[in-house]
């Protein structure tokens, strides 16, 4: 079975693979749009990246895209990055089979083949529309989120006093 690391790590892909051409997304967007918190979130994507799924760009505008074609890169293979298995125990004694395991190996390999025949792009076209907007969403708790405090603009060292009291005291009033 799929833990569910992989399977977010394989809902974000397949939601930065559903991005127009050239566009990238940023820890945050994609984390409401998965509904993850960002340092989850933040997790993901740095085992994505470390992978050589995605590619991260800094600075305005930056964010996070593909670093290859979705069509390229099979479900299994970020499953293995994600959450790697760990090889199943073999029973001791020649004449002795433990049926479970050989089955659970059997299984793992059926449940490999058809998830590394299924690639990132085979989800895309089941993405509904992207809903990217820089509005807030609606907090299901009741809590919104803080004003931001205000602090008046004061001189950060003595040699701005001067300057600092010769402007009006714009800053100060509420």
């Amino acid at each position: 079975m799929l833990s569910k690391k992989a399977i977010h790590a394989v809902n974000a892909l397949v939601f930065i693979a559903s991005l127009p051409a050239g566009e990238s997304v940023t820890t945050a967007e994609l984390a409401s749009q998965i509904g993850l918190s960002v340092s989850y979130v933040e997790s993901l994507l740095k085992i994505l990246r470390e992978g050589g799924f995605i590619r991260s760009t800094r600075g305005p505008g930056g964010g996070y895209d593909l670093a290859m074609s979705a069509s390229r890169i099979s479900v299994w293979s970020v499953v293995a990055v994600v959450d790697p298995h760990p090889q199943p125990l073999r029973v001791n004694g020649p004449d002795q089979i433990d049926l479970e395991a050989a089955l659970g190996v059997a299984f793992d390999a059926q449940f490999e083949a058809v998830l590394s025949a299924t690639s990132i792009a085979d989800h895309v076209q089941a993405v509904p529309d992207l809903q990217r907007s820089s509005k807030p969403q609606n907090w299901s708790f009741g809590i919104k989120p803080m004003a931001p405090r205000w602090m008046p603009e004061a001189p950060n060292s003595v040699f701005q006093l001067s300057q600092f009291v010769a402007e009006p005291a714009v800053a100060w009033h509420a």
